[in-house]
């Protein structure tokens, strides 16, 4: 009996898998200040408007630490990078468990995790990109697939811990992620030379990356205010604060799966990696759009149908990036990562200010608009990456 082919090689996988954790473990308390919303905003007595400010301060952080980030990693190399970002958001994380008596002093800390968030993801693009992996796109897939992981454990741990030991137990929960992820690549990414990285040019050019950065902007203003607000506007639509935060992981949970489905296609694909993105984020639009019409079972099915297909453009967007760009792909992610950030930096604020004037069905509207312009402008530049 012939035994099949690994996808990814044995010598591989370790990389993979631990990049895969060190993205969840940074990216985590962004999705969980989202999906605790309602147990944070009632012991601090804030409005929602108010509140996306804390969702909002780790997002504008990482926009501003985003360049610097990917210039940074280009000169110390991944594993430095990685370990320091790290470092910080264990130390960051414990403070909001354990001393974050006041909601600016959440945000503050919620801004430091924000700010290494940016400089670890260019790191792992990097990490990726160097190690020159014969499934660069499956691996993207699945490190990307590290951004719903995050987001269905936030959302577990709703019903799991914020509502038994209280919300502050949920940031523990991240400094153990953080630590596991730390000893993790201490053993897998090596101290490289970053003489090669040093001289590395982007092969993409500056229009090209800049509306890569404009599109991600109006993309991740979406997806933003999907993983900020499906909680909150589950209760509104009638669900339980329980089966809402179960529903943004099992939301999480079709993200993650139609990621893997066409990481192992992404390689082998004739179809540019922007038109594909382009096209599943118009579908998710249709999800984000269902989303406002505030019933319980709908909210079920759109919620579905958003983070399936609509979370699935970054796959896509990150392969065609770092597929062009090689060795300088985390200078070049850095830039096209601060559209990232950016948006979902206004994406709480716009959002929280509209639920406050208008109610979820109005921001719901306004977040399927914003998927559709990025898809427009992602199609547009389809045949630059």
């Amino acid at each position: 009996m012939t035994t099949p082919t690994p996808l990814i090689p044995a010598t591989d996988r370790r990389l993979v898998s631990t990049m895969v954790v060190a993205t969840v473990a940074c990216v985590y308390p962004g999705f969980l200040v989202g999906a605790a919303s309602v147990q944070i905003s009632d012991e601090f007595g804030i409005t929602a408007g108010r509140y996306g400010w804390a969702m909002s301060a780790y997002f504008l952080a990482a926009t501003a630490s985003s360049i610097l980030g990917g210039r940074l990693v280009q000169r110390i190399g991944p594993r430095r990078q990685l370990t320091g970002c790290l470092v910080v958001t264990i130390i960051g994380q414990g403070l909001i468990a354990t001393v974050a008596d006041s909601f600016s002093t959440m945000v503050a800390l919620l801004a430091l995790c924000g700010g290494v968030n940016a400089l670890n993801q260019t790191a792992v693009n990097l990490a990726l990109t160097s190690a020159r992996l014969p499934r660069l796109g499956l691996a993207i897939a699945l490190k990307q697939s590290g951004m719903p992981s995050a987001a269905m454990v936030s959302g577990a741990t709703v019903p799991l811990l914020a509502l038994t030991l209280g919300w502050r137990s949920t940031f523990v929960l991240g400094v153990v992620l953080a630590v596991v992820a730390l000893v993790l690549v201490q053993g897998v990414v090596e101290f490289e030379s970053s003489d090669a990285f040093r001289s590395a040019r982007p092969g993409s050019t500056r229009r090209a990356l800049g509306w890569s950065l404009i599109g991600g902007a109006f993309l991740a203003f979406a997806a933003g205010g999907l993983t900020s607000w499906t909680v909150a506007s589950g209760v509104d639509a009638g669900l339980s604060e329980g089966v809402a935060g179960w529903m943004l992981s099992l939301g999480a949970a079709f993200g993650i799966g139609w990621r893997l489905f066409w990481g192992v296609r992404t390689d082998t694909m004739a179809t540019r990696p922007y038109t594909m993105a382009a096209g599943l984020a118009a579908l998710g639009s249709i999800g984000m759009l269902g989303l406002a019409k505030g019933t319980a079972g709908i909210h079920v099915l759109s919620t579905l149908l958003a983070f399936g297909a609509g979370w699935v453009w970054p796959v896509f967007t990150n392969f065609g990036i770092m597929r062009a760009n090689g060795d300088a792909s985390g200078a070049a992610s850095g830039v096209t990562q601060m559209g990232i950030y950016l948006g979902v930096f206004a994406g709480p604020l716009a959002t929280g200010w509209m639920i406050d004037e208008h109610g979820f069905g109005a921001m719901w509207l306004l977040v399927g608009t914003s998927m559709l312009v990025g898809s427009a402008l992602t199609f547009w530049i389809r045949n630059e990456f």
